[in-house]
C-alpha cells in the first residue's frame, strides 16, 4: 500500500522510487504498541503509510558494483593482550 502511494506521488519523476525498508521498519516499530492501544487505529495507520511513502530512494536499474571485501583475520590473541612468560 505504501509502495502504491509512493508510485502515485512520484509518477512524474524520471526514475522509479522504492520505499526505504529500513526506515519504514523503524517507523513501524515505534508505533506498533500504539496501534494496539488506541481505540481508532485507522488514523495512525494512515499517518504511518504517509510517513513510509515519504521515505523513498531512487531505483536505478542495472546499477551494481562489486563489494570490496576485506580479508578476514583469524581470531587469536592481539599482541597487546598476549600472556607474558
Amino acid at each position: 500500500m505504501a509502495q502504491w502511494l509512493a508510485d502515485e506521488r512520484y509518477r512524474q519523476r524520471q526514475l522509479g522510487y522504492r520505499i526505504n525498508f529500513a526506515n519504514a521498519l523503524s517507523k513501524m516499530k515505534n508505533a506498533i504498541v500504539r496501534l494496539f492501544l488506541q481505540d481508532a487505529p485507522q488514523e495512525l495507520c494512515w499517518r504511518l503509510l504517509e510517513a513510509m511513502a515519504g521515505c523513498v530512494e531512487a531505483h536505478r536499474p542495472g546499477r551494481a558494483y562489486p563489494r570490496n571485501r576485506k580479508k578476514v583475520r583469524v581470531p587469536g590473541f592481539q599482541p597487546n593482550y598476549k600472556r607474558s612468560r
